[in-house]
């Protein structure tokens, strides 16, 4: 009598759909909450400079803000600016907001956070960390919640928060103060734990699909020479 193979409790409770929603973004491209302050920093600008009469009439903003943003780095708007860019974008239009002092002090954390410790612990390193934690929760977010574990959610920054937090013994962390506020070995091993979290919350975390772990043979002490230092 011919039987169907029975599926694992694994298998079962975690159903993949036909085709999985994936996102993919341009090495060192800003996620979509820095392009979003970025565009509300602007709108502010627009609405300062129009007060002051700086704007040409019938001026759109869209128009403006590109020109605005090829004057500060040479690029044609804020889709086309990487991340080496974004602060200086950012404090270019904190100066057109009239928000002088903002952007000075954003363009002062350049470089090492600290005069003392590792040199690689940059802001820069930090930032570019933290952009990945962020575009992996971006992308788990995507994933269609029939797709997750039953009866479990999307991880959302507030876990991922709470286990910075716990990891690092600091209670006032926020997404905002991650890259300020841990160096760059913290940040790595947060985005690690959670890729993996996300793995296992999308049912990509297959043991049954992992290479077996090999280990040497054990040496027989019956043919052991007398000179083996075991």
């Amino acid at each position: 009598m011919k039987t169907s193979p029975q599926k694992t409790p694994r298998q079962a409770a975690c159903k993949r759909p036909a085709k999985a929603v994936q996102m993919s973004r341009r090495a060192g491209a800003l996620t979509p909450g820095e392009t979003t302050n970025l565009i509300m920093i602007a709108q502010e600008a627009f609405h300062y400079q129009s007060v002051l009469k700086r704007i040409e009439p019938g001026t759109s903003f869209a128009d403006w803000r590109r020109d605005q943003v090829m004057e500060a780095v040479g690029l044609a708007g804020i889709s086309k600016i990487g991340r080496s860019d974004f602060r200086t974008v950012r404090a270019h239009f904190l100066t057109l907001a009239g928000r002088d002092d903002e952007a000075f002090a954003l363009l002062q954390q350049t470089g090492k956070k600290r005069d003392h410790g590792n040199p690689l612990d940059t802001h820069e390193t930090s930032e570019a960390i933290v952009a990945k934690i962020r575009e992996a929760l971006a992308n788990h977010a995507t994933v269609p919640a029939e797709a997750l574990q039953p009866g479990k959610g999307h991880i959302h920054p507030g876990w991922l928060i709470a286990a910075a937090r716990q990891r690092t013994g600091k209670p006032t962390l926020t997404m905002d103060t991650l890259a300020e506020r841990l160096d760059p070995a913290a940040l790595v091993g947060l985005l690690s734990h959670l890729r993996n979290h996300i793995a296992r919350r999308e049912c990509r975390d297959e043991p049954s699909r992992r290479s077996p772990r090999r280990y040497p043979p054990k040496p027989d002490p019956g043919s052991m020479h007398e000179d083996c230092p075991f």
